[in-house]
């Protein structure tokens, strides 16, 4: 029989917050690993749509439907989002990777993004891609702000889901990718 020995005395809390944190190097080599969705979250102002691309996306709750997301402060995404008080989270495809470097900063300036073809609305204003796996359309229910970051949290008004069966876009160590298949799915 062996003895398993009693764990070591945590060190204390106070310690550990003044202690260094992270180099942002490290935090970014390690944060490629963790593969995500990729959205356009989007909003206006009623005359000129902005949106950009994100992977800081997640359901919060189903009842009441909530989702939140990640923005940075700096970029006129969060400056829209702020005034409207609403926004659009589209939820793309593997043929959209194109659009999802546009909007991350990869592409033509915001006017050019989006195109009239690509977008509508559904409840809010907010603009929402047409073809996307999934488009939620929503207002802001809270707003907090976290260092060089916004959550906010996105109270879920109408959803807009694609009819066609495509794969999802990821993003993983530093590339677009898609989910794939493994094991025999008729065992």
């Amino acid at each position: 029989m062996s003895v398993v020995e009693a764990p070591a005395a945590l060190p204390p809390l106070q310690a550990l917050r003044r202690a260094a944190c992270l180099p942002p190097a490290d935090f970014r080599l390690a944060m490629r690993r963790l593969a995500g969705a990729v959205c356009i979250v989007a909003t206006t102002d009623g005359q000129r749509p902005t949106g950009l691309t994100a992977t800081a996306v997640t359901a919060l709750s189903a009842e009441p439907a909530r989702l939140l997301t990640c923005i940075n402060l700096n970029g006129s995404t969060f400056r829209g989002i702020t005034e409207s008080r609403r926004m659009s989270v589209n939820l793309l495809a593997t043929h959209h990777a194109d659009l999802a470097g546009r909007f991350g900063g990869a592409g033509p300036g915001t006017g050019e993004l989006f195109e009239t073809a690509l977008w509508d609305t559904l409840t809010t204003g907010a603009p929402i891609l047409r073809d996307a796996l999934v488009a939620f359309d929503c207002v802001v229910d809270e707003m907090m702000v976290a260092h060089s970051h916004a959550v906010i949290i996105g109270e879920i008004k109408a959803v807009q889901l694609h009819p066609g069966r495509h794969a999802p876009l990821l993003y993983a160590d530093g590339r677009y990718t898609t989910l794939h298949p493994q094991g025999n799915p008729n065992p």
